[in-house]
């Protein structure tokens, strides 16, 4: 049985202060997402509102 959640193969760090990281998390949870999911999301959104193209899956 193939998933349908897409093949995540690259990683992305950024640091951050320990109030952002609380930040995120908090945003995550209203959402009812994890924390990689909404970073994952939130960034999709940006780039295509900036007019760049997100391939389809990535969020």
């Amino acid at each position: 049985m193939k998933s349908d959640r897409p093949a995540y193969d690259a990683l992305v760090q950024v640091k951050t202060p320990k109030s952002f990281a609380n930040a995120l998390d908090r945003a995550a949870n209203f959402r009812l997402m994890s924390r990689s999911d909404f970073v994952r999301t939130t960034l999709a959104d940006r780039l295509r509102a900036d007019g760049i193209e997100v391939e389809r899956g990535a969020a």
